[in-house]
């Protein structure tokens, strides 16, 4: 590897360089809730910088603009009709899909104020996984610029952290989905640390997020699902009142059940809280669900709450996943996967820690959420109040309709 940063080619440049998710949720979005229009908004969780002022917008700008004009090649929707069970019809939807306007701005916190013009979800949701690695790369690169570090120094640091991370891990069967690309220093980067693992560590990172890097690499590539679904419904029925909003947390669910099975049944129910939804599972989509995704809140006391329910229901726990996706760091893994490994099978998504670890560039905690979905604003509580997101009245709505009474409190670190 010569260099970190491509200079010569967008940073963001395929639909398909996208975490596994986005697509199969599109799939979702196309089958259920094709005319609903959804707004996505830019959050910077590590306040101490001021991203308006650490990154120059113009480039941001320019960046997005590049993107905008992306669309599915040829050759990215033969790869998606050859690896997934997709229709054609839906297929023909993605070549033909445009993203929607995005705007930049800063506000008066001297954060970036980045937001997609409110139009159909379909056009909206990929801007997540594109503005996200734009910002984290020109930050990246700025920073260095002004601190005057080389790259070399930078990839020798970095490599060794990560050498050291794989010793660690060796033999522990710790088994994990390589989740970096939001948050990653770089496009190249990434590719070259995914490369690294999947030679040195191959039993430990078995598949990757980002789709177009999983194809350029030959790798496995796999997810789950997100927050938004989640928000959006619950935003969308509360047009229906209050039973159909709590309803909503499984409806999601029970919807994504229709269009996919095995592995690609896990839940992510930290929403609007995971004891509660746990709590409440109906039995039937318990019994179908394959394992359940913690995001948020004490990952020990989250795998305590799954194990509970799957007791309760009589569920054969060897069969199903435990799924640990929050901040992860090699020490974590291996204190989590101790913990649960006797009793399910256990996987891990390791995204910042794996693709931005160099020592010299501080790990933002950055997101784009959903805010907006059919008029209504988007709420998730987190099982971390630190996470939770959405205008104060319908937070406050929603705490009050999930029985929230959450105290976790832990600063984002990614």
């Amino acid at each position: 590897m010569k260099n970190i940063f491509d200079l010569n080619e967008p940073i963001v440049g395929s639909l398909l360089e996208t975490d596994t998710y986005k697509v199969r949720m599109l799939y979702y979005i196309w089958n259920f809730f094709p005319l609903v229009k959804t707004k996505f908004a830019f959050k910077n969780r590590t306040t101490s910088v001021r991203l308006a002022e650490a990154v120059d917008i113009e480039k941001v700008r320019e960046q997005l603009a590049a993107a905008a004009k992306l669309k599915f090649r040829k050759d990215e929707i033969a790869y998606l009709r050859e690896n997934e069970k997709y229709p054609e019809e839906f297929l023909q939807f993605l070549a033909e899909l445009e993203l929607s306007e995005i705007t930049v701005d800063r506000d008066g916190d001297g954060q970036l104020a980045i937001e997609t013009a409110n139009d159909y979800w379909a056009k909206t949701t990929l801007w997540e996984l594109i503005a996200l690695p734009i910002v984290n790369e020109l930050y990246a690169r700025q920073t260095l610029a002004e601190s005057n570090i080389g790259q070399a120094e930078v990839m020798a640091e970095g490599e060794r952290r990560f050498r050291e991370k794989a010793k660690m891990l060796a033999g522990t069967g710790v088994r994990a989905l390589q989740f970096g690309l939001r948050r990653r220093l770089s496009g190249p980067w990434e590719k070259h640390l995914t490369q690294m693992a999947l030679e040195i560590m191959p039993e430990t990172i078995v598949a990757v997020s980002n789709m177009a890097l999983a194809r350029e690499l030959g790798a496995a590539y796999g997810g789950t699902n997100a927050h938004e679904l989640s928000m959006a419904l619950n935003a969308i029925r509360w047009k229906e009142g209050r039973q159909a909003a709590w309803q909503a947390q499984y409806e999601v669910f029970e919807k994504w059940f229709q269009l996919f099975n095995g592995q690609a049944r896990i839940i992510l129910p930290d929403t609007f809280g995971s004891k509660q939804f746990l709590e409440n599972i109906p039995l039937e989509l318990g019994q179908q669900a394959m394992g359940f995704r913690q995001d948020s809140g004490d990952p020990l006391e989250f795998g305590g709450w799954v194990l509970d329910m799957w007791k309760r229901f009589e569920i054969e726990t060897q069969t199903r996943t435990l799924f640990f996706s929050d901040g992860l760091k090699a020490e974590k893994m291996l204190r989590i996967n101790a913990e649960f490994r006797a009793r399910a099978k256990v996987l891990f998504g390791w995204g910042t820690n794996f693709s931005n670890d160099t020592g010299f560039v501080q790990a933002l905690s950055i997101v784009m959420k959903l805010v907006m979905a059919d008029g209504n604003p988007a709420v998730k509580l987190s099982d971390n109040l630190a996470k939770a997101i959405g205008k104060p009245e319908a937070v406050a709505r929603n705490k009050k309709l999930f029985g929230y009474a959450n105290t976790f409190n832990e600063k984002c670190e990614y």
